[in-house]
């Protein structure tokens, strides 16, 4: 088998056969980790004759006729390839008609521009082809406020404290937090993932190695926001629930083993006093009407992964289920669907609650003056024994996972158990799923972080049973993507922001910037050899942070609570370090005297806070972490049982949580209301 001839596949199929490590050494992809992938994406590569078939399968001169959907910009002419004749009948998105005549070239057909952002359609000899048109840009936090700079909180939904709450926060917590912040000025609450993890396993909580990101996390859902709040708690003390929840919410940390049954009682308990809330029942009943297909099917995955786990705890994942319920349009699936249509109704009513729980928040957000609201948190992929890749095996990849190579934070790479889209199946289903997950995300928000946002570019994809060192750089229809994502922002009016930290691809942030996407500029990252960068020398255009859930709070890392003890090494390394963020503080008029102590962190979070005030950035995010002047890191990167992650809980209930005035003194120079 020729070796050239593979390389040559990889490159045209977007799998970069070299790639440049933290030092700046060029290293090769083996032959079998490109085999591996190629074969993921679905192009054999394991014999000459199959290499020369996938050239010719990747070869887009190949497909005769035109494509069934093209991304554009508006003010930019449009070319149809492989289209014959001169004239086309375009029906723009709000059904107004049109014939467009546009000049040959070639084979291809060039079109005038589109002024109207939409999914048109255009008609071609019979067929129907969608375009989507999407303007030069996202919408940005400018582009709300009239250019004025903003301000908001980040905040760990499941560390927020409620009322019967029952040890995990909901988003009741996030609507008395974003009221709380809207009173201070804040235009924005940003939160964690919500995405839909796995009923049936308590044990996989991380929000970001969701089931599927179509889907709500009911654990999280509200039930005040659907029911009369008499009844909600009516049905709680009924069912015996109020002692536990009590406690289980007065813990430091959730126990997520012993919680989500709890929570899941009380859900199935208000599910079953539906008939005690006439106007809920009927809210539900036309939501379950209109349920679309997709949701039946995450609703039969969920009912049928609790049913193979009873049936044997080793069946996790849906590829070692009974073959007939590997399928999920077949008919073994039907039928489970049909004996169980209980429990699909009560896994639909879920949905709804959650999702009217969102709904509920970003409306209280909004009222309470923010400009933006909720911002959501879109993981970079899925579970690939989860609910979205059993419905949609065609557009996911199979045998790859996400992951990073090797930087001088992990120096054998990493590799996160996490599936995505194949590029592939993206074009041949008309990115359908991609928008469907721009818009779940988007349905009750007015922003969106996209975690890990080089990967709309490019991604780091390794083999199964390979080791993070042994993957590669796979690429991904970047300009398809960030114009759907525009697209989306247009439609909703939602910022954007593209979580750029780690390896990034060259010019990678110039590309965000031309696209509207606001990237992230972290305090403790904002370093060059000689110390800080100055305040006023951040990028307007991104998002300024004193920190980020995966670093230690700012009092925590002044404190050196992320230290080892048995690190000798580690504390004359921190105490450099806080002279040199200090002296940054002091040369920036921003603070003045001695360095504190590593126990005084309460001048120091003020600092960093007014350091981030200062900068000519649009919009500043500041963890509620670090308004609170808390220690403790939400996650530890690298880490999964080692550490608690994804478990803390703040002091006190969310309503309260910016009640102190050391914490409104703090906040005030972020811009808004008074500290008083």
């Amino acid at each position: 088998m020729s070796d050239d001839l593979l390389r040559q596949l990889a490159i045209r199929a977007g799998v970069a056969p070299e790639w440049t490590d933290q030092s700046g050494a060029r290293r090769q992809v083996s032959p079998e980790s490109l085999r591996a992938i190629l074969n993921a994406l679905g192009l054999r590569a394991d014999s000459a004759g199959a290499l020369r078939e996938s050239l010719a399968a990747v070869d887009t001169a190949a497909t005769p006729g035109p494509p069934r959907f093209m991304t554009a910009r508006t003010g930019q002419p449009i070319m149809l390839p492989n289209v014959s004749g001169a004239h086309v009948e375009a029906v723009l998105e709000d059904g107004t008609r049109r014939v467009m005549t546009g000049e040959r070239a070639g084979d291809d057909l060039v079109l005038p521009a589109f002024d109207e952002p939409g999914y048109h359609s255009i008609m071609i000899g019979g067929e129907v082809m969608t375009l989507a048109v999407a303007p030069p840009r996202c919408v940005t936090f400018a582009d709300l406020s009239g250019g004025r700079a903003g301000w908001g909180l980040a905040a760990q939904i499941y560390s927020l404290r409620s009322a019967l709450d029952g040890g995990i926060g909901n988003f009741s917590g996030v609507a008395a937090l974003g009221r709380a912040a809207a009173g201070l000025g804040a235009d924005a609450l940003a939160i964690s993932p919500v995405h839909a993890l796995y009923g049936a396993r308590p044990d996989l909580f991380s929000p970001y190695s969701p089931s599927t990101r179509l889907f709500y996390n009911p654990l999280h859902a509200d039930p005040a926001a659907a029911f009369p709040l008499e009844l909600t708690v009516r049905v709680a003390m009924r069912e015996g629930l109020v002692p536990q929840m009590e406690r289980l919410s007065g813990a430091g940390q959730i126990d997520w083993q012993a919680a989500t049954p709890l929570r899941q009682r009380y859900l199935r308990a208000l599910f079953h006093a539906l008939d005690e809330a006439i106007e809920s029942r009927a809210a539900f009943e036309r939501f379950a009407a209109s349920a679309p297909p997709l949701l039946r099917s995450h609703a039969a995955f969920e009912a049928l992964h609790a049913a193979e786990l009873a049936r044997d705890p080793a069946l996790s994942s849906w590829r070692n289920w009974q073959p007939g319920f590997r399928d999920p349009d077949g008919p073994e699936v039907a039928a489970f669907a049909r004996a169980h249509a209980e429990e699909i109704r009560y896994q639909i009513f879920l949905q709804w609650l959650t999702q009217a729980s969102c709904g509920a928040a970003q409306r209280a957000c909004r009222e309470a003056g923010m400009t933006v609201g909720l911002i959501a948190d879109l993981a970079i992929g899925m579970d690939g024994a989860g609910s979205h890749a059993w419905s949609r095996q065609n557009e996911i990849l199979h045998g790859l996972s996400i992951g990073a190579p090797p930087d001088y934070y992990a120096a054998d790479g990493q590799n996160w158990a996490l599936t995505t889209f194949s590029p592939r199946g993206l074009a041949a289903h008309g990115y359908a799923s991609f928008i469907e997950t721009l818009r779940a995300s988007l349905r009750h928000a007015g922003g969106i972080r996209i975690d890990h946002v080089m990967g709309l570019k490019r991604l780091w994809l390794v083999p199964d049973g390979a080791g993070a060192l042994d993957g590669a750089y796979v690429s991904f229809p970047s300009e398809a993507l960030f114009s759907l994502v525009a697209l989306e922002s247009w439609r909703r009016r939602a910022v954007v922001i593209g979580e750029d930290l780690g390896t990034l691809p060259h010019g990678f942030r110039d590309d965000l910037r031309e696209q509207g996407v606001a990237g992230l500029r972290v305090l403790r990252f904002e370093r060059t050899q000689h110390g800080y960068v100055r305040p006023w020398d951040w990028d307007r255009n991104a998002v300024a942070m004193t920190s980020t859930h995966d670093l230690v709070p700012t009092a925590g890392w002044w404190a050196g609570a992320d230290l080892d003890p048995g690190d000798i090494d580690g504390e004359p390394a921190r105490a450099w370090d806080r002279g040199v963020l200090w002296g940054a503080f002091v040369d920036a008029g921003l603070a003045e005297g001695e360095r504190p102590a590593p126990e005084d962190t309460g001048p120091v979070v003020d600092a960093a806070t007014r350091y981030v005030a200062a900068t000519p950035c649009m919009l500043a995010l500041i963890p509620v972490e670090d308004a609170m002047g808390l220690r403790v890191q939400p996650n530890v990167p690298g880490t999964t049982i080692e550490k608690p992650n994804w478990r803390h809980r703040l002091p006190g209930d969310a309503v309260d949580a910016l009640n102190d005035g050391t914490i409104r003194r703090r906040l005030a120079p972020l811009g808004g209301a008074p500290s008083g």
